[in-house]
């Protein structure tokens, strides 16, 4: 079914929103950021916002989803690359090159997710949203391992979900580091995603 202007014009201001919402929490962080910083980049009102979300937390938990699309298809990156001609680490430097495109440079998220957590820990109702994103965060990285394996970048024996779990507690905790003491190196991260799945 064909949509309207109404309607299109509604996606375009949703996506908008998202877009700005996601730069301003990299920016300043998720409590620091205010609904006027957000509408502010996008020449919208308050009352754009509260069109399309009931509060800051809303807006943030959609933002969440929207990463999951945006990064679809980011764990088929190695299909394109033949272990006979790509070593590993080469195989991942190119998928983590592609997720950081499709999330638009913002590598500093899991900051943003501790600042998140910190504001609404002792909501249930965050506490259930980001376990089932944990979840969906782990199946994502199992489906990248498994097409490694299939590809032949790694043996077939591995555990999955075990090098998934180990997979965001390396990656997490290296991100987390790097932006708090300004030492970034992506080798460092690399070489290390390499020995966990080697």
């Amino acid at each position: 079914m064909k949509k309207n202007k109404f309607q299109l014009k509604r996606e375009a201001t949703y996506k908008l929103l998202l877009e700005a919402g996601m730069q301003c929490f990299s920016e300043k962080g998720y409590t620091a950021t205010s609904l006027g910083d957000i509408v502010a980049r996008t020449g919208h009102t308050k009352g754009a916002f509260y069109g399309h979300f009931e509060s800051k937390e809303e807006m943030f938990i959609h933002i969440m989803n929207y990463q999951l699309e945006l990064t679809k298809g980011w764990t088929d990156i190695p299909r394109q690359y033949d272990p006979a001609h790509t070593s590993l680490e080469e195989v991942m430097t190119a998928t983590l090159t592609g997720l950081a495109e499709m999330l638009k440079g913002k590598s500093n998220w899991i900051l943003v997710l501790v600042d998140f957590y910190q504001h609404t820990r002792h909501n249930p109702d965050m506490e259930a949203i980001f376990k089932e994103k944990y979840r969906e965060w782990v199946a994502g990285i199992e489906r990248l391992v498994v097409v490694l394996k299939e590809q032949g970048f790694i043996s077939h024996d591995k555990d999955t979900k075990l090098i998934a779990m180990q997979i965001i507690a390396f990656n997490e905790g290296f991100t987390t580091f790097s932006v708090l003491f300004g030492s970034s190196d992506p080798r460092v991260l690399i070489q290390g995603l390499v020995k966990l799945l080697g």
